[in-house]
């Protein structure tokens, strides 16, 4: 049974992933993160589509697409997720974004990963660029998360969905059963 000192250790694990993820979020956006951020987003891009198949016709057919280069979970019984990403594609110039999630449930490490949004209609386009407010998943619109076969072959079950999401690259180690609703605010060059 777990001691009163290993609980709070626990808790102050917890609370401080969730600090230092709310900190990321909160600190300016400059001109050389945006470029910083641009050049990963191309590497990223490059990775999913030399190793998925299908990857440039499911890209190319989307009204936008958002690449999210490095998105990092950690916690201990509670935790946070969070990082940055660009809108490549579906408006006039980029858009930046934060991501961020706080977690509950039963979860134990810490990870990294890459994501890409594939925004398919113009409505769930609209919807997600033109919010002042932040946008999360599962809320504001529901993702279908794509899968990737052995082969780098797409699985075109859901890839006709609003909005699919391709997570791949992932690095670390986490045990994860939780909740989660990560959400995206826009981010404005300082």
């Amino acid at each position: 049974m777990p001691t009163f000192k290993s609980r709070l250790t626990i808790v102050f694990t917890s609370l401080l992933f969730i600090f230092v993820f709310a900190n990321t979020a909160t600190a300016k956006f400059t001109a050389e993160d945006a470029a910083k951020l641009d050049s990963e987003a191309e590497a990223t891009l490059a990775q999913f589509k030399a190793d998925t198949k299908g990857a440039d016709e499911v890209l190319a057919s989307a009204k936008g697409v958002l690449v999210c280069p490095s998105i990092t979970k950690a916690g201990l019984g509670f935790g946070a997720e969070g990082g940055r990403c660009v809108l490549v594609t579906g408006a006039a110039e980029k858009l930046y974004y934060n991501t961020f999630g706080v977690k509950g449930g039963f979860i134990a490490g810490i990870q990294s990963h890459s994501m890409i949004l594939a925004l398919n209609t113009n409505e769930a386009l609209a919807k997600f660029t033109s919010n002042d407010r932040e946008w999360e998943l599962g809320v504001d619109a529901s993702v279908a998360v794509a899968k990737v076969g052995a082969g780098g072959d797409l699985d075109t079950t859901n890839l006709k969905s609003d909005i699919v999401s391709f997570i791949f690259g992932q690095k670390g180690l986490m045990a994860d059963v939780s909740w989660k609703g990560s959400r995206f605010k826009k981010l404005e060059i300082e």
